[in-house]
């Protein structure tokens, strides 16, 4: 058996893929055959490198990668891959979809809005962002209307949500084969966890777990670990949300392939829990390896 791991792709979070791609195959390298493939536009070529036997470990960030179109090429072909399979992605990557799941299972959301771009006047703050990227990227809080169109410039072409600013504390639930890892809870030091917060070393700090009350705690995992069933979900993912300052948790987000760098949200969950890196990416191995 060999491990191929594949990253990169045509998506805005390339850079971000490759990133988890390399920290991937330097932790499996250390047990297994492993190679990895940085692809683009052809993800068929896959394919040419597979075996039967083989396991590919997705590191792919938004784009094909975790709309559910890959996940239905592996299908199609017979291909053993880790994380969700395509229905499930398909429904998690459109926010307004996964909302509406979030919504019917108890968990408040931020309301979308009606906005007109060319209107003089409107209610601020509030939200625009892609309804189908990760890593913050297209994500705009707009205060004016020169923010707006600022914000609608940088999504032109992408089906964007406008949506009700809810401020609060940022805190992100993983989930590890049924099993919900500690809330971490994420502070950026400019305020607003955007893509620079993100990927800019000691821009944000991190607590976990999340120091937010056994109630509020039970109720998110819970609450998380039914949105992951609910969806359909297999193997990991991620649920980001914000609990208000009226101490209200609000679902915004769930991620069927999180960042796995070493110093990603998901891996900081799992540490806080003492699941090592290295135990962590054997463990999403071996969810598919016993299949």
């Amino acid at each position: 058996m060999k491990i191929i791991v594949i990253c990169g792709g045509v998506s805005s979070e390339k850079e971000v893929s490759v990133r988890s791609g390399m920290a991937i195959l330097a932790s499996v390298q250390k047990k297994y055959n492993a190679k990895i493939l940085l692809l683009e536009n052809d993800y068929k070529i896959v394919k040419n490198h597979y075996s039967s036997g083989d396991i590919v470990f997705n590191a792919l960030h938004g784009g094909y990668g975790e709309s559910g179109e890959i996940q239905s090429f592996f299908e199609s072909q017979e291909i053993d891959f880790t994380g969700s399979g395509s229905e499930a992605c398909r429904i998690a990557i459109n926010k307004k979809k996964s909302k509406k799941i979030a919504s019917r299972l108890g968990i408040k959301c931020p309301h979308e809005i009606q906005v007109d771009p060319f209107s003089k006047d409107f209610n601020k703050p509030f939200i625009i962002k892609p309804n189908k990227e990760g890593s913050s990227v297209g994500f705009f809080i707009i205060n004016s209307k020169k923010e707006m169109m600022k914000a609608m410039k940088s999504n032109k072409g992408s089906d964007v949500i406008f949506e009700e600013f809810v401020s609060g504390r940022e805190l992100t639930v993983s989930i590890l084969n049924n099993r919900v890892l500690p809330i971490v809870e994420i502070i950026p030091e400019s305020g607003i966890y955007d893509y620079e917060s993100k990927y800019s070393k000691g821009k944000t700090s991190y607590e976990t777990p999340a120091e937010i009350g056994l109630d509020t705690e039970n109720f998110l995992k819970k609450k998380s670990l039914e949105v992951f069933n609910t969806i359909g979900c297999k193997g990991y993912a991620r649920i980001d949300c914000i609990l208000s300052e009226e101490n209200i948790p609000y679902f915004l987000e769930i991620n069927t392939s999180p960042g796995m760098t070493e110093t990603s949200l998901f891996p900081k969950s799992a540490n806080q829990a003492g699941i090592s890196f290295d135990k962590l990416i054997e463990e999403i191995v071996g969810l598919k390896d016993k299949n």
